[in-house]
Formats: structure tokens, C-alpha cells, sequence
């Protein structure tokens, strides 16, 4: 038996060192991810000054449509593709000039991007990419209140922007696990406080990603 289990072991090394050397897809594909995410301290502004807002972590998902480029395609290695994606955090606290206060209520941001990425493919069955993605986002905040006072229920539409690098497993010729890092931001949201007034916030997003894509 611990022969057989050596044996194993020595057959299975150099896959797992070299990995197999799948052909790269080209065509269409679909995929979808899941991972957690960090919203920055976010400063917020309103007409009685300056404050900041502190968000526990949180979960995003995403599903994306897109195409992989042929392998020697003038546009270079990568893919292009569009991604709806989903983030939400509970806000924690909330810090003034003279102190944190208890907060509660949540903010969430639903995206569609238009994201490009640059693979660098190898001898090898995983592959390191970078990106960049450009689009829209909804920022809701959804029952923002400060010592039990109402500070926002509003949500606006902003432009927003993305920068990924991860890395791509190849598990099959059209299968491919995907482990990434995603920064995602947006321009200062304009919202609305319970009396009127507009309120303005940061919205900084890290987001440690794992998915799927499927080639067609």
C-alpha cells in the first residue's frame, strides 16, 4: 500500500509543479465569482461639515459575459468582458469632530463594467492577469442612522471604475478557476438626508474574488 501511495505521488508531482498544457480557449464565456469584501473608511460632507464612516467587511458576487481572444490576436493576449457585480457592508460607526458614535443601516453598490484583461500565458496551467474596467454603479444607502437618528435612506447613480490582477487556473481547455484581487471606487455619491440635505461619501471597495468561468 505505501508503495502504491509513493507511486501516486511521484506520477501526480510534475502536474501539479508543471500542470498540464491545455490549449487556450478563444470564443465566448461565462463565469461567476464569489469572495469578501472591505469597504474603506469613507469621509463623509453635508452643510454641517466634515465626518467619517466605518463599514465591517462584507460579501460580493458577480457574474460576467465575455470573450477570449485568439491566441496571436492583434489586440494582445486577454479577454473582454461584462460584469454585473454586487457589494454591501454594514455600517459600523460613525466618527465627528468630538468622537465615534454608534451607527447602524447598510451601503451597497451594484456595477456594470466593461472590464479588459491581459493575460500573460506560459507552458504552464495557470497564468497571471491584470485589468482594468470602466462603467456605472448604484450606491444605496439603505437606513444610514447615527445615535439612532435617520441620516440617509437614498441611493444615486455614479460612474465607476475597476483595477483586478489575479490568476487563472486551467482546469480543462474551457474551464478555468479564477483567484483575484479587485479595487472598485466610484465618484462621491450626492444622497439625500432625512431633512433634504445633500449628503456626499467616498465609496472605496478591496474584494478578494474566487470563480468559474465556462467557455462556449
Amino acid at each position: 500500500m505505501k508503495r502504491i501511495c509513493r507511486m501516486i505521488i511521484a506520477l501526480g508531482l510534475p502536474l501539479l509543479v508543471c500542470g498540464p498544457a491545455w490549449a487556450q480557449h478563444a470564443g465566448p464565456y461565462a463565469g461567476a465569482f464569489l469572495g469578501g469584501n472591505a469597504l474603506m473608511s469613507a469621509k463623509g460632507s453635508d452643510s454641517q461639515g466634515d465626518f467619517s464612516l466605518k463599514f465591517d467587511p462584507g460579501l460580493m458576487g458577480s457574474a460576467v459575459l465575455g470573450w477570449d481572444f485568439e491566441p496571436g490576436n492583434s489586440a494582445g493576449e486577454g479577454r473582454i468582458e461584462l460584469e454585473y457585480s454586487h457589494r454591501g457592508n454594514r455600517l459600523d460607526k460613525a466618527k465627528f469632530a468630538d468622537g465615534s458614535v454608534p451607527a447602524s443601516g447598510s451601503v451597497t453598490a451594484d456595477s456594470l463594467l466593461v472590464n479588459f484583461y491581459g493575460i500573460l500565458f506560459g507552458d504552464r496551467f495557470w497564468s497571471p492577469y491584470l485589468g482594468l474596467g470602466l462603467g456605472a454603479a448604484r450606491i444605496e444607502a439603505s437606513d444610514l442612522r447615527v445615535t439612532g437618528g435617520s441620516l440617509s435612506d437614498d441611493s444615486a447613480f455614479v460612474f465607476a471604475y475597476q483595477a483586478g490582477l489575479g490568476v487563472d487556473f486551467a482546469l480543462t481547455d474551457r474551464l478555468n478557476l479564477d483567484l483575484g484581487y479587485r479595487f472598485f471606487g466610484a465618484i462621491r455619491p450626492k444622497l439625500r438626508e432625512a431633512d433634504g440635505t445633500a449628503f456626499r461619501m467616498d465609496y472605496y471597495n478591496h474584494s478578494v474574488v474566487l470563480g468559474v468561468r465556462v467557455g462556449f
